[in-house]
């Protein structure tokens, strides 16, 4: 766009000297240039630059420059952690930012001790933030003097020109206070301010604020349904009964000892069976025998003999071969050869009694 153009496009937001006004800043700033960079060229772009140069400037007259020396400390200890700054690069954002925190000190305190108490309320959002400036100002100094030993008095200045600025905003918040004092005006302060004196501030203090106002009378008027919720919500518990004891149990035969009875019998019955197939020996084959028996004999006579192999307390081993018999028109279909052995006494694994009759009960 032309020169022309461009002041009839901004022609209802400024006036014709505001408009030549900020056309000169745009064009020597380079915000605005000629496409083929010729002096004769009438004809104007918007460079690309410009639109984060803008963004900036409002980020900048929102939080102030001291977010943004916060965020050069920041960048700059990182970049020095990862190895990427020099000692030249480093000295040189060391005098950057005591220089800017020169500057917003300089600043601060003039507006304290010259300005009216209206500029320095519309001031007050830009210094809320001195303590995380002094954790970035010690974080960043600490890892120049481990990098570079040179520069520590370089860092040592770093903090001092931090903690001049922490001065200057404790006096600017110390006008301010005395200022919200006087005038019972409690807008002066930010709500983040209120919040820390409520959780620091002794009680005493806080009572100060309110020492000389005049309050109405509480009101005590509670309806029936606040008292209905207030007691249903503090109620105590119900208290727990303990159940009924259990009626004593008839006079008859202990069910315990029955037990034990019937697993001692099962066990001599075993023995006795096992004893019936051995004859006397100390070995037997009963693949024959077993096959010449009815088909649910044979499988009562084969699980009565795994189960008193199984059995540590009784002297008996069944072996099981691995071959298996086929009778298609026997009586057993289908078997596989069975040995039983008498084992040693010192080999069966025998306990007392008791202990027997207690593993039989309960298997």
């Amino acid at each position: 766009m032309t020169r022309p153009e461009l002041a009839a496009a901004c022609a209802s937001v400024a006036s014709g000297e505001a408009f030549d006004a900020r056309f000169r800043v745009f064009v020597g700033l380079g915000l605005l240039q000629r496409p083929r960079g010729k002096a004769y060229e009438g004809r104007y772009v918007f460079n690309p630059t410009s639109g984060a140069a803008l963004l900036v400037f409002e980020r900048l007259a929102e939080a102030g420059g001291v977010e943004e020396i916060m965020t050069m400390l920041g960048r700059t200890h990182d970049s020095l952690q990862q190895g990427l700054l020099d000692e030249g690069q480093l000295a040189a954002k060391l005098r950057r930012a005591r220089r800017d925190l020169s500057i917003n000190t300089g600043h601060l305190l003039r507006l304290v001790r010259s300005k009216s108490i209206e500029e320095l309320v519309g001031e007050r959002h830009h210094h809320r933030s001195k303590a995380v400036l002094l954790g970035h100002a010690q974080r960043l100094v600490e890892a120049v003097s481990s990098h570079f030993p040179r520069l520590r008095t370089s860092g040592t200045r770093l903090i001092h020109e931090a903690l001049r600025y922490a001065a200057a905003v404790d006096e600017f918040y110390d006008r301010l206070l005395q200022q919200a004092s006087a005038r019972r005006d409690f807008s002066m302060l930010l709500p983040e301010q209120y919040l820390t004196a409520a959780l620091n501030a002794p009680v005493d203090a806080l009572a100060d604020v309110f020492a000389a106002t005049v309050f109405d009378p509480a009101s005590v008027e509670i309806t029936a349904a606040q008292v209905l919720v207030a007691a249903e919500t503090r109620r105590p518990p119900a208290p727990r009964r303990r159940p009924a004891r259990p009626a004593a149990l008839p006079p008859g035969p202990d069910p315990v000892e029955a037990a034990r009875e019937k697993a001692r019998q099962l066990r001599r019955r075993r023995a006795a069976s096992m004893e019936l197939w051995l004859d006397g020996g100390q070995e037997a084959d009963l693949t024959a025998a077993l096959r010449a028996l009815p088909w649910p004999a044979a499988v009562a006579a084969v699980v009565d003999l795994l189960q008193a192999s199984a059995d540590p307390t009784t002297p008996f081993f069944l072996q099981v071969g691995d071959g298996i018999l086929v009778e298609s028109a026997g009586t057993v279909t289908y078997a596989s050869p069975l040995s039983l052995y008498r084992l040693p006494a010192d080999a069966s694994g025998a306990a007392d009694p008791d202990a027997s009759e207690e593993q039989e009960e309960w298997a």
